[in-house]
């Protein structure tokens, strides 16, 4: 257990003190587009900007998960991998599992983080109100939501080239914001764009977050999305491991 939080620790100080830029746009942008959507960008009677205010409060949480796990994850274990760091643990089986278990929980703790910033934002400047069931099923739902995003941060790791990561990271993130009806209602958009956002893992997680802070009934297919989407992820990060490892695989992009 030392071990593993001296791991956590080092993690930590490189990812978060010494990273602005991901603090800015895993935990600040989201904020800002928050209070810009809900503050300035608003019209409507007041029941529609009040659920307004509690839909939105939760897109942006899952947007700033998307961020998270995508540019945190994967930039960060390309560039270990590149500086032969992933190399030096591989020689230490109990040193690879403490890094990548320090990596996904501080992740999964930066977005948590995000949940309280975002929460205390809308209590304080949008006189939301929310009970301690919306808070914690909020942090449960965001906890496991994430999951397949950071297992796609993993696979994207394997990309060849950091300019290649960057571009595919930045086409996966917006595009799927958007989809997924985290900036716009999906109900705007074209329908063969609805069906393709319904059944992303962003969908249901921001679906389900939004049926906790709004007071609606939680759907089962919400809950079975985000499984069968965690269950793909592993699928693929096993797949990403083993044409690497075993083949000296990567992508050649």
């Amino acid at each position: 257990m030392k071990t593993f939080f001296e791991q956590f620790k080092f993690d930590a100080k490189r990812l978060l003190i010494r990273n602005f830029s991901f603090l800015f746009f895993s935990l600040l942008m989201p904020a800002g587009f928050y209070l810009l959507f809900t503050k300035i960008m608003i019209s409507g009677t007041t029941a529609e900007l009040s659920k307004l205010k509690l839909s939105y409060l939760g897109s942006m949480i899952i947007y700033s998960g998307i961020i998270s796990a995508i540019f945190g994850i994967a930039s960060l274990l390309k560039a270990d991998r590149d500086e032969g760091f992933l190399c030096y643990l591989q020689l230490a089986p109990a040193k690879a599992k403490y890094y990548y278990g320090s990596l996904y929980l501080l992740i999964i703790l930066v977005n948590l983080v995000a949940v309280l910033i975002l929460q205390t934002l809308a209590v304080l400047l949008n006189s939301v109100k929310l009970d301690l069931y919306q808070v914690l099923f909020s942090i449960l739902i965001v906890g496991i939501g994430q999951l397949p995003m950071v297992l796609l941060g993993t696979c994207l790791s394997y990309l060849k080239k950091q300019e290649t990561l960057n571009v595919v990271s930045n086409l996966i993130v917006f595009p799927l914001a958007i989809v997924s009806g985290l900036w716009w209602p999906l109900s705007i958009m074209p329908t063969w764009i609805q069906k393709v956002g319904q059944v992303m893992p962003t969908f249901f997680a921001n679906d389900l977050l939004s049926s906790v802070l709004l007071g609606n009934q939680i759907k089962t297919g919400n809950i079975i999305g985000i499984t069968i989407w965690i269950i793909i992820g592993i699928a693929g990060v096993i797949v990403t491991l083993k044409l690497y490892h075993h083949r000296g695989w990567s992508f050649n992009a």
